[in-house]
Order: structure tokens, then C-alpha cells, then sequence
């Protein structure tokens, strides 16, 4: 069988995948773009002859973070093989064996998921495993997975996606570095470390181009790469 790279194969980067007391994966992970989410709840009581009322804090639902990841044996060889991979993460939705019910610790490991600057902890809520191409005995090479992650740690430890956002009080920008166009798998940590040689300075360029957001950038945009000081 003749093997074919997956489209765009060489805009591909490795991301590892960390399952708490397990093993950790390594995967490809290559998004136009991807997104974290997170509800609150808010109470209106109503009362009687009047229109409005304030509104009452009733609690946060956990950020979510939904990843669409590659399994790919033949793109480089793994560490593990494609079943093997796949079979560590079904494994992670299950309760680990010798659990007795009903205890605090029959519960399923969490999951940390890391590409460069980005780092996500959390409970896997769904997962799907597509597996595209095989070998003459059956053998799985490729697999598509699809990953529901929610919040496993409080706020300011959850994620280093700058989903929190701060100022970092060693850097100031200026403008007139460059400009830079959003590609398929860009995102601001990899933007910053092509231009400045330092991931963490991401936010250096989204207080330049106003991104509340920074895990959402649209392909195509221009963003200005601000000059930093010291």
C-alpha cells in the first residue's frame, strides 16, 4: 500500500497529550483555528410592578476546549502505533480497574493537553477516534480524534492559553516591528516565537491588534508586530 501524507502534512506540529497516572501521547495537532468556551449563570428574580431587576450571580460553568487532533504512524513513526495511542485514550474514559464504586477515586484520569505555550487541563467529556487508513492486516496508521475537554483546575491554573488576561510587567510595546499574516496552525505563542524568539511575549501582539481572544485569530488577517523593550 502506497502511503499518502495527510493534506497540508508539512504545517503539522507535534502536541502531546498527558493522562494523569498513564502514559503521555504524542499526536498532531494543526487547527485553522480552535476555542475555549464558558457559560455563567445569571438569575432574574422577577418582581411584582416592575420591569426590571438586577440580575443575581448564580456560578460559572467550566471553560471547555474542543480539539480536533491527528494520529498518524507513518507521519513521522510514533513512539507508540496508532491502536496503541488511541487505546490509552478510550482507556481514559473508563474508571480505572481495581476502583471500588462509589469512592472518590473511581474516576476516570484527567487529561492535559499541551502545544508549545498552550496547556489545558481538564476532565475528558467525549472522545472519537476516526481511524482512515490501514495496513494489509487491519493494522490502523491514521486516525482522526476528536477531544471535548472540560476545566479540571481552578482559573489562574487551568490554562496558559492567556484566556486570563494580564499584563506582563517586563515588556512594553511599541510599534513598528512588522506585520504578520494568519496561517492555517498559526497562533499568537508561535507567531511570537518566529518574530521575537520568546512564545510568552504573545501578548505583546494582542494588546497591538486589540485580540480579546487570543485562541481565535482568523486566517488572513494582518496582525502588527509590535517592537518590545525591556
Amino acid at each position: 500500500m502506497t502511503y499518502t501524507p495527510p493534506p497540508g502534512a508539512a504545517s503539522f506540529v507535534k502536541a502531546e497529550i498527558k493522562i494523569d497516572g498513564g502514559a503521555t501521547l504524542e499526536c498532531y495537532f494543526n487547527p485553522t483555528e480552535y476555542s475555549l468556551s464558558k457559560s455563567n449563570e445569571w438569575k432574574y428574580k422577577p418582581v411584582t410592578g416592575t420591569s426590571f431587576t438586577e440580575p443575581e450571580f448564580g456560578g460559572g460553568q467550566p471553560r471547555q476546549m474542543e480539539l480536533s487532533l491527528l494520529f498518524d504512524q507513518s507521519f513521522p513513526p510514533y513512539k507508540m502505533t496508532v491502536r496503541a495511542a488511541t487505546a490509552a485514550l478510550l482507556d481514559a474514559m473508563e474508571v480505572p480497574s481495581g476502583k471500588s464504586g462509589g469512592t472518590p477515586t473511581a474516576v476516570p484520569p484527567f487529561i492535559t493537553f499541551q502545544w508549545g505555550a498552550l496547556i489545558f487541563k481538564g476532565a475528558m467529556t467525549s472522545l472519537t477516534c476516526a481511524y482512515k487508513l490501514f495496513r494489509p492486516d487491519g493494522e490502523p496508521i491514521r486516525a482522526d480524534v476528536k477531544m471535548t475537554l472540560k476545566q479540571a483546575e481552578a482559573a489562574s491554573t487551568a490554562s496558559s492559553t492567556g484566556a486570563n488576561r494580564g499584563t506582563n510587567p517586563t515588556t512594553r510595546a511599541n510599534a513598528g516591528h512588522g506585520v504578520h499574516t494568519v496561517k492555517d496552525g498559526d497562533s499568537l505563542p508561535s507567531i511570537a516565537y518566529d518574530a521575537y524568539g520568546d512564545a510568552t511575549t504573545w501578548r505583546a501582539i494582542a494588546d497591538a491588534n486589540g485580540i480579546e481572544n487570543p485562541l481565535h485569530l482568523r486566517r488572513g488577517r494582518a496582525l502588527s508586530l509590535p517592537r518590545l523593550e525591556d
